[in-house]
């Protein structure tokens, strides 16, 4: 059995905000594997480990919190950054709250001037074998400019969107580097990102917030394949703290700590329901949980009717427990 990496094994510290609330950890030559860009940075912070182990969060709350995230980005990163003509992509819906544009506005040139910006919308479906994702349309808007790209994305799993986007990207304009920024992303994403890159010689620079996950091949839920995102599982790397507190959270349970990142931003109660259906389906006692840390109140009868509707099974499976709570 391999043992377990930690954060603590692979990286060192690199740097930490004025304030002290969040710092970055500098991972190089992973695994001594040529697929993995050669230096990765891990920022750590309070809010980014809450959204991790928060997945009750949901709405304005979870919001905020990849707003954090991004201005953490900022904080840590903008002298790195200084000089280089800067430019940035989002992919729509997802990546919305992890727009830098109001992160980067308290510090020159980015004060007076907005820090340029391309939006990408893309349609992601499943293959035919439903054990990968493909692209089938984009629509773009903005310009492919400067010499150092920013693609801020709040989850990254697969990497096929982001991968996609580089390689027609590329075709018109070709940057020294790439930033790809998450609040919660995947390793086997960044090594499908990082082909891209490899193939056009541009310098690919990952930054994770908390744990460079390992992304599982089977989703929890049915016909969702490389979309979950775990700490627990064996092949993500955070700091031994943290995967501990995800260890007693999700007791034991490789549950994924984000789930539906739209689903949860434009509809709190639906991604509440789904997120039941996958406590369910791993068998986590609902005695355990702390309800009062959620968003959305589940001991509505409103709410626990959607419940129902929704499954009938789902319901029973936390009907016990809500009764104790009235």
């Amino acid at each position: 059995m391999t043992s377990r990496t930690f954060l603590e094994n692979v990286g060192n510290l690199y740097s930490v905000n004025a304030i002290g609330s969040a710092k970055a950890w500098e991972v190089r030559h992973l695994r001594n594997d040529p697929t993995i860009p050669p230096l990765i940075y891990v920022i750590e912070s309070d809010v980014g480990q809450q959204f991790l182990l928060g997945r009750g969060i949901s709405g304005r709350p979870k919001f905020n919190m990849i707003r954090y995230i991004a201005k953490s980005f900022n904080e840590l990163f903008f002298e790195q950054l200084s000089g280089e003509e800067l430019s940035q992509y989002i992919i729509l819906r997802g990546a919305y709250p992890f727009d830098l544009q109001c992160a980067f506005g308290n510090a020159p040139p980015y004060d007076r001037l907005l820090l340029p910006t391309g939006f990408i919308k893309l349609q992601r479906v499943l293959n035919q074998e439903n054990t990968d994702w493909e692209i089938h349309a984009q629509n773009f808007i903005g310009e492919y400019q400067g010499n150092t790209w920013l693609i801020p994305d709040t989850a990254i799993a697969s990497g096929s969107t982001i991968a996609y986007f580089l390689r027609n990207g590329f075709a018109h304009h070709l940057p020294k580097q790439v930033y790809v920024i998450t609040a919660c992303g995947s390793l086997e994403g960044i090594q499908r990102i990082y082909q891209e890159c490899l193939k056009k010689n541009v310098e690919l620079i990952p930054v994770f917030s908390q744990c460079i996950f390992e992304v599982s091949k089977v989703g929890n839920l049915p016909g969702l394949p490389l979309t979950d995102l775990s700490i627990i599982s064996p092949g993500s790397i955070t700091t031994k703290k943290l995967y501990e507190k995800a260890l007693h959270r999700y007791q034991g349970a490789r549950m994924c700590c984000i789930g539906d990142i739209g689903e949860s931003l434009e509809n709190p109660v639906q991604y509440s329901i789904h997120t039941l259906w996958e406590m369910q389906i791993l068998r986590m006692d609902p005695k355990k949980e702390d309800w009062s840390a959620w968003t959305v109140d589940v001991q509505t009868k409103s709410f626990q009717k959607k419940v129902s509707d929704f499954n009938s099974a789902l319901s029973d499976y936390f009907l016990e427990i809500w009764k104790e709570e009235r």
